[in-house]
């Protein structure tokens, strides 16, 4: 099967999941994430504000002692906006929300990314909605020089997100960690 294919196929699984589904698998999820030595260790995390029946990580925000960045994009480009109470969130064009893009905005120094995802395989490929965000900013961040350590990168989703193997191109970057609400996995 092709991306669009499986893509299509996980997206309607994910829709026919209620608010009450979508709210419990994500309780657990976060509690995994939490409880895992991946997040106690990291300060710098990106994470996202759920769309379409994702994962909902919105519960993190609430932790103390843990600095937590939200994506924006615009055109092609993706960065990273430091979460505060104040951060204003709009309605993006895709029905996504987030902060307004700043132009003039540094890349951030991140210690772990939790990303969204539309599909996951054991071998670290990741499937998102085709907008290649994730891939452009990681594929040139984790190798610029802002920090000597990489951003771990973890896939967050259901498990009836696994597919057997997925398709890959060579600018696809891998996830590294696995969070579902089953565990926590490194790959």
């Amino acid at each position: 099967m092709n991306k669009t294919t499986i893509r299509s196929n996980i997206l309607k699984q994910r829709k026919y999941l209620n608010k009450k589904q979508i709210i419990l698998l994500s309780k657990k999820i976060v509690n995994n994430i939490i409880h895992s030595e991946l997040y106690k260790q990291a300060k710098h995390i990106a994470i996202y504000l759920p769309f379409n029946g994702e994962v909902d990580l919105t519960d993190l925000l609430k932790i103390k002692n843990k600095y937590h960045y939200l994506p924006s994009i615009q055109a092609e480009q993706m960065q990273f906006q430091l979460y505060t109470p104040e951060l204003l969130i709009k309605k993006h064009q895709f029905g996504i929300m987030q902060p307004a893009y700043i132009n003039s905005l540094e890349k951030t120094p991140l210690d772990l990314c939790l990303m969204p995802l539309v599909s996951f395989d054991m071998m670290g490929n990741r499937l998102g909605m085709g907008g290649g965000f994730y891939d452009r900013y990681f594929e040139s961040h984790n190798n610029n020089e802002i920090s000597n350590n990489q951003t771990q990168l973890a896939g967050v989703g259901y498990r009836f997100q696994q597919h057997q193997q997925l398709p890959t191109q060579s600018w696809d970057v891998k996830i590294n960690h696995l969070y579902t609400e089953s565990g926590y996995l490194k790959i």
